[in-house]
């Protein structure tokens, strides 16, 4: 019965939402100019064009949308990023470069962090709503902790890489030494594959679980031999010390996509879906935007990050973006299903999970299509 009434309560939020851009679309067409010039707030800055053949006015249906979202009450939501990320706040920036929380009427708190499983405890705190996870911290929806709303990228930026002081030069020579890893994330991730595919463990190593940003000050000063790290903090290790080696990358586990993604607290699916479901539709836009241009999404990420420009582009480099029309297609047809199944059973090869899950266990897939129906 509860699952019932949250479906019957985001169709009615999504069908709230449709009728008033109905309206204010009906709205528009019949009063003309008169009803544009007394919102000054959106009509100074709508742009109208001319078509040259019938010297009729058309006025952007962007505009219209807008119109329709400002009669929406505003919506609230404490939403959390990993500040180093193109695809954490460099997704935030190209939203609020594009003016999408005020288009879609949202009130948000933003909350940097500085890793995905942060986040995930936060939300188990009540002090966020909607955060986002790089690969390494899939397992933690995946095993009940929150519910993944959306893909966002997938990665091959992760990298294990010795310094030239260690003198290791394939795994097997990180034997005894240590790595620096960020417990629960990619670079685990990373790590432990590339353990077990040269027939080692843990056990093998000496762990040293460090925030992803201080391994990089460890493995720059010498304190570790090793790291076990992603981008853009790898680029930045890489450029400090030139002469280190890069042992293993995703590239060496083809089998194995490694999926980000945008989350949000099981009790926020449950008692916020019109505010997830606006998140999502200002999600797509930013979406759609990166992935149509990519060399203005580096350079509004790397301005909001401070991440260098030359590092947020070996970021981007190694993220493959999908449209938003593509993410639909892709839940859809299942592809969203078998590849996050596919990426739990690494969590189970490295224990993380003790079984892999049905990923309709822990994606929700309606909010992602509400947002899609409601954003057309």
């Amino acid at each position: 019965m509860k699952n019932q009434r949250n479906r019957l309560g985001r169709l009615l939020a999504v069908l709230t939402m449709l009728a008033l851009l109905a309206s204010a679309c009906g709205s528009s067409d019949s009063s003309g100019d008169d009803s544009s010039a007394s919102d000054d707030d959106s009509s100074s800055e709508t742009e109208t064009t001319t078509d040259d053949s019938s010297g009729e006015d058309t006025t952007d249906d962007a505009s219209e949308d807008d119109g329709a979202m400002a009669e929406l009450e505003p919506v609230s939501l404490n939403v959390g990023y990993i500040d180093t990320s193109i695809n954490g706040g460099g997704l935030i920036a190209i939203a609020e470069e594009l003016g999408l929380w005020e288009k879609y009427n949202l009130d948000l708190n933003l909350i940097p962090f500085t890793n995905g499983p942060t986040q995930i405890t936060a939300m188990q705190s009540g002090d966020i709503d909607v955060g986002y996870i790089g690969g390494g911290a899939i397992w933690l929806p995946a095993s009940g902790q929150a519910t993944i709303l959306v893909t966002s990228e997938a990665s091959v930026g992760e990298r294990i890489i010795a310094s030239a002081e260690s003198g290791a030069t394939d795994m097997e020579g990180l034997r005894g030494l240590k790595v620096g890893v960020p417990e629960g994330g990619s670079g685990e991730m990373i790590l432990a594959l590339a353990l077990d595919k040269a027939g080692m463990s843990m056990d093998d190593i000496e762990p040293v679980v460090l925030d992803p940003p201080n391994i990089v000050t460890a493995f720059v000063s010498g304190s570790v031999d090793a790291a076990a790290i992603f981008q853009p903090l790898a680029g930045q290790i890489l450029t400090a010390k030139e002469d280190s080696e890069i042992l293993a990358q995703n590239t060496d586990f083809p089998d194995v996509s490694f999926l980000g993604a945008w989350v949000a607290s099981n009790p926020a699916v449950e008692e916020k879906p019109e505010a997830l479901t606006r998140f999502l539709m200002a999600y797509a836009d930013a979406n759609d935007f990166r992935v149509e241009n990519f060399e203005e999404t580096l350079e509004i990420s790397s301005a909001f990050t401070g991440v260098p420009m030359d590092s947020t582009r070996a970021q981007g480099e190694v993220s493959e973006w999908y449209s938003s029309d593509d993410i639909l297609a892709r839940d859809q047809d299942g592809t969203t299903a078998t590849l996050f199944e596919g990426f739990e059973a690494v969590f189970v090869t490295t224990g993380r999970m003790e079984a892999v899950n049905p990923a309709d266990s822990f994606i929700n897939f309606d909010l992602w299509a509400d947002a899609m129906a409601a954003r057309q």
